[in-house]
């Protein structure tokens, strides 16, 4: 990493709450603290434009995310669609909803941490997800959870053309959660890897351990093995999710009949009906869906 060139931060100026534009002038000053400039761009086209560039590795030492986990993975996919991701090392100024990337690297530990980080330059190879062609770092799901991603979406989206998205904070959720209680029907979905099929109500891919609310639905996967974590809970209903849900707190899921859990590095998801499918809490599409594990797609400044 050459010390010489400067850090972009690709900013959302919608995520979380507060006022983003200070935390990134706050890193912008603790990395001039170590003698490295900055440059930030706070719109999808100049952050489309400045990644996808094929010589974006000779011209920043690395990427800031300044967001969420939806604008970490925004940015990769920009980063795939000018070759490999991997030329360019990443990093989450955490300033979204839940920031799992940022817990899973360590960049949640402060700015004054995160500028050190970036300052020593050390980055650890990891793997990525694809679903549908939409990269992920993260994980992705079939279920009721991408229902209430789909409806948040179809919310902050504008009805004026040109206006800007809605900000979304976690009280963003709460009424789309409820609309999703009322009317999910809770369509099977059926999972296959590696010659095995299961179907059931809610499918997870993981390619990390972390999953909102602190959640540990898959603590043991990997994201450096090469292969991607999947669960499947059966049931459908309310009751049957708030049981599985206790499971999850209690870290007994696994040992249920009724959950299904494997590794892979391909997997599909199908349904008799579309499905909405959801990948670190972006519309990624719906099902028939195919889930790949991406090696080594990834390198990640070391937190």
């Amino acid at each position: 990493m050459t010390d010489a060139l400067p850090v972009l931060i690709t900013a959302n100026p919608y995520s979380g709450k507060g006022s983003n534009r200070k935390r990134v002038d706050a890193l912008s000053a603790a990395l001039a603290g170590h003698g490295i400039q900055s440059e930030a761009v706070w719109s999808p086209a100049d952050r489309l434009a400045k990644l996808q560039a094929a010589e974006v590795h000779e011209r920043y030492r690395c990427l800031v995310s300044a967001g969420g986990d939806g604008s970490i993975a925004a940015a990769v996919n920009d980063l795939r669609s000018g070759g490999d991701p991997a030329r360019l090392p990443i990093a989450m100024l955490p300033v979204g909803n839940e920031n799992l990337f940022a817990i899973e690297f360590r960049h949640n530990q402060g700015i004054g941490a995160l500028s050190d980080a970036i300052a020593r330059g050390q980055t650890r190879t990891v793997d990525a997800g694809d679903a549908g062609g939409r990269l992920f770092t993260l994980m992705a799901s079939a279920g009721f959870d991408s229902e209430v991603v789909r409806r948040v979406d179809d919310w902050r989206v504008p009805e004026e053309e040109g206006a800007p998205l809605k900000r979304v904070s976690r009280v963003s959720y709460a009424p789309k959660i409820v609309g999703a209680v009322a009317g999910y029907r809770y369509p099977a979905v059926t999972l296959e890897a590696d010659g095995r099929s299961v179907t059931g109500a809610h499918a997870f891919v993981f390619n990390i351990g972390q999953y909102g609310g602190g959640l540990g639905l898959a603590r043991h996967a990997d994201p450096a093995d090469g292969l991607l974590d999947w669960v499947v809970f059966e049931k459908p209903g309310m009751v049957a999710l708030a049981a599985y849900g206790l499971s999850v707190l209690r870290g007994k899921h696994l040992d249920r009949k009724d959950v299904h859990h494997g590794r892979s590095s391909h997997i599909t998801l199908t349904a008799e009906d579309p499905v909405p499918v959801q990948a670190d809490g972006d519309p990624a599409g719906a099902t028939p869906m195919q889930v790949t594990a991406l090696p080594g797609m990834l390198r990640v400044i070391e937190g």
